[in-house]
């Protein structure tokens, strides 16, 4: 699929990888829609970009809940002309063990926590997939589906529900690779390790030290790197139902 052109919707897109997506994608001339549910965060994006900005291209919404999910769609098509790519990159992360003990006392994992983190993770891209394929079918055209996974998928201490979202998401790009190729619509992943970002700053420096440490590479990878990646997965009509490990060879 040629970029240049091109209708895209970036979850959770006015920061950390989402937000290198996005920039990647305007510079090879895609037409950019950001949707996250962080106003502070479109407010950033929005003073970065303001050639965005000033063709409304951000939008408010938490894509775990239906009612937003759907009236982001519908927005970001009326105003496109049809969305082309969807890049399912929203998550949140709140990190528990199952159970823990401290002295006597027992900590358990929350249950809002873990539901908030599915909802997030989880349902908000199976909403925004759904919504999104249901018009690509509608126009008879194909399209792409970019789900953003992780290394934690493959199981990580302290990260039950997050490692679960993730996991999962493998598995819904293999079954909507599946189902939909039929209709020309490819569907992908992209699972990356560890790169700097809020949502890593919230990891113990010691963890996250350790890690670096673990990876070949010895270093983290770079939001530019991510970049590219987006720019090989809708560039390379050939690649469907895979995951693009991008981790500096670093395994759990």
């Amino acid at each position: 699929m040629n970029i240049s052109g091109r209708a895209v919707l970036v979850t959770g897109g006015a920061s950390g990888i989402g937000l290198a997506f996005v920039r990647q994608l305007d510079r090879l001339g895609a037409r950019v829609w950001v949707v996250d549910r962080h106003p502070e965060h479109l407010a950033a994006t929005r003073e970065a970009l303001p050639h965005l900005a000033a063709e409304n291209r951000f939008l408010q919404a938490d894509v775990g809940l239906e009612a937003e999910a759907i009236a982001a769609v519908e927005a970001v098509e009326a105003a496109s002309g049809g969305i082309d790519v969807l890049i399912n990159n929203a998550a949140v992360l709140r990190d528990q063990t199952l159970a823990s003990r401290l002295g006597k006392k027992i900590r358990k994992h929350s249950l809002q926590d873990w539901n908030e983190t599915l909802q997030s993770n989880l349902t908000g891209p199976f909403l925004m997939a759904r919504e999104v394929v249901e018009r690509m079918l509608t126009r008879k055209q194909g399209g792409l589906i970019v789900n953003i996974s992780s290394i934690s998928a493959n199981g990580n201490p302290g990260q039950s529900a997050y490692a679960a979202s993730k996991a999962a998401m493998i598995a819904l790009t293999v079954t909507w690779s599946q189902e939909l190729a039929l209709y020309g619509i490819r569907v992908c992943a992209i699972a990356p390790g560890f790169v700097e970002t809020a949502m890593t700053r919230q990891i113990p420096p010691l963890f996250l030290e350790t890690i670096r440490r673990r990876t070949p590479l010895q270093r983290y990878g770079t939001p530019e790197e991510f970049g590219h990646a987006i720019q090989f997965v809708i560039e390379n009509d050939y690649f469907n139902g895979k995951v693009l490990d991008l981790d500096g060879g670093l395994r759990f």
